[in-house]
């Protein structure tokens, strides 16, 4: 087969698997909006504190709850396609790799949705409450000022949030690939630990909300997975080594 019959069939077969994705992401928002309200009661539990106190959340616009809605159907239905995106890439890059990429790739695509996954449950469960008592803490009777939560403001926070922890759990997938690139070194990973400790941390800072208890959250966890992720590299460096000479064959 010649180069552009070759490519076509390519562009072809990654045209029809893009298909299926959409018909997958399209399949998951009809069956998330019919449940639409049960995600939302489950992405409010942690304003639970503030509903014992007989408050509750409003909109103040016409179509803010519909357009809401809308939103939080987009979230679940993205969170629910992504590993079902990544078996699509991974099926069209599998037939181009070497047994022992597909060995270490095909691992990779199963660590990237469960730390994701892992990330955004670790933002709702953990990070969320605690950010909205800090946040709620500012209120004072003096002023009067008192926390009124608009649904529309708390479903972009919170999945914004969520997104941003299920990208910072990534950190040791990123590191991975750097490595089996040949890009970066076990090395110079273990050498330079001061300065991406410093780099997650101002990493940290820049994508979460501006303030110190979430970028906390987020740094401890990714230096965390940062220390796990160069003993994992250090036990597996064999197999790195040979997807290296592989790749700058």
């Amino acid at each position: 087969m010649d180069e552009p019959k070759a490519l076509m069939t390519h562009l072809k077969e990654l045209r029809n698997r893009l298909m299926l994705v959409t018909v997958f992401f399209f399949a998951c928002f009809l069956g998330c909006y019919s449940i639409v309200q049960k995600i939302q009661a489950l992405l409010i539990q942690p304003l639970h504190p503030l509903f014992e106190q007989g408050r509750s959340l409003v909109y103040t616009s016409l179509p803010e709850a519909f357009f809401s809605e809308i939103n939080t159907t987009l979230f679940a239905s993205f969170l629910l396609t992504f590993p079902f995106l990544l078996v699509q890439v991974w099926l069209f890059l599998k037939p181009g790799l070497f047994h022992v990429e597909q060995k270490i790739i095909k691992g990779v695509m199963v660590l990237i949705p469960f730390l994701f996954y892992f990330g955004t449950t670790f933002a709702h469960t953990i990070v969320l409450p605690r950010a909205f008592s800090f946040f709620i803490s500012f209120e004072h009777k003096e002023i009067p000022l008192y926390f009124l939560p608009k649904l529309s403001d708390y479903i972009s926070f919170s999945q914004r949030l969520m997104f941003v922890f299920g990208l910072g759990f990534e950190i040791p997938i990123f590191l991975f690939v750097l490595v089996s690139l040949g890009v970066l070194s076990i090395e110079s990973l273990k050498s330079r630990w001061r300065i991406i400790i410093f780099l997650l941390c101002v990493i940290s800072a820049i994508i979460t909300p501006p303030d110190a208890l979430s970028m906390i959250a987020l740094a401890v966890p990714m230096i965390v997975l940062y220390g796990l992720t160069v003993l994992v590299i250090q036990c597996t460096q064999n197999k790195i080594k040979n997807i290296t000479e592989s790749y700058h064959a």
